[in-house]
């Protein structure tokens, strides 16, 4: 065999065993790859399986959450419907008892004298403060059913609340509590209110700052412009509202610890009818406070 034939088969030798050695590498190289593939698929597999029951489990909740808010409407229903018969039914008797009441308090059944008056206006005033509560829990059933028929016109706004506060003046002067109005007030354009319920929001918060406020304190309204709605602000130094309790405030039938402690009588129902009538006319209701400094509220009426 010359040079040439053994150059060529050794050189062949190593060809085909450069070859082996890269199948048997593409082979070892691809079984990997494939191994690999496997336990990405699986781990897939396992992921996908998680995510399904994920999603059952959600759709189950979803499901369960609906089923309760429909429980909780049916319930919230049912109990405005209780309120609402329960109201009208208190009423009338009430009603009657304050008519009685007034007849005999000015003598019209017959001479009584001062220990009984004394006893019989406290009664008056008790029945009153009744009726208020039963008139209270009506309009917030209305207001929350939708039932109030809002007739909405363009009206000075000052000029309402000039009326609310005039109306209101007795119970300040009572507390020896002095209203002002903020000196930057200036002309401010008529708004489209239902006048009726903006009364009440007006009511409800005077009312309040009255009622909280340390005999002798102070109440400031401001009212302007700001963009496009009027910004009403009603302050007191009043007791102001705990911190932690704040969130709750225009819940109905809610009222802070310390305004219980300070005024027993209240339903709790006021700031919520305010809301919601604020709300109505397409504006917004805040509050700022401190416990023991007082308590500032904000409202907006849109400019239209």
């Amino acid at each position: 065999m010359d040079l040439f034939s053994l150059f060529v088969k050794e050189n062949v030798a190593i060809v085909i065993g450069a070859i082996i050695t890269c199948i048997f590498i593409y082979k070892f190289s691809t079984e990997s790859r494939l191994r690999s593939l496997r336990d990405k698929v699986t781990k897939l597999e396992e992921v996908s399986k998680d995510h399904s029951k994920s999603a059952t489990l959600l759709i189950r909740r979803d499901l369960e959450l609906q089923r309760a808010t429909e429980k909780m409407r049916e319930l919230d229903k049912i109990k405005s419907n209780f309120i609402s018969v329960v109201a009208h039914q208190l009423r009338t008797p009430l009603s009657g008892i304050k008519w009685t009441l007034n007849m005999i308090i000015s003598g019209e059944l017959g001479p009584i004298n001062n220990e009984q008056k004394t006893f019989l206006l406290k009664s008056y005033e008790s029945n009153d403060r009744m009726i208020n509560l039963v008139n209270d829990m009506l309009g917030a059933d209305r207001v929350q059913s939708g039932k109030v028929h809002y007739n909405f016109r363009y009206i000075d706004i000052l000029d309402l609340l000039d009326n609310v506060l005039f109306e209101m003046s007795s119970q300040a002067h009572k507390k020896n509590v002095s209203v002002e109005f903020n000196e930057k007030i200036a002309f401010l354009p008529k708004v489209c209110v239902d006048p009726d319920t903006m009364r009440a929001v007006f009511q409800n918060l005077l009312e309040n700052s009255i009622k909280y406020t340390i005999d002798g304190g102070k109440i400031i309204i401001g009212a302007k412009t700001e963009g496009k709605n009027v910004l009403i602000e009603i302050s007191d130094n009043g007791i102001g509202i705990p911190k932690v309790e704040q969130n709750n405030v225009f819940n109905r039938f809610f009222r802070a610890t310390n305004a219980v402690k300070k005024e027993t009588d209240g339903s709790g129902l006021g700031l919520f009818i305010a809301k919601s009538v604020v709300e109505k006319h397409g504006g917004k209701i805040w509050f700022e406070s401190e416990e023991g400094q007082g308590t500032k509220f904000f409202f907006t009426i849109p400019i239209t």
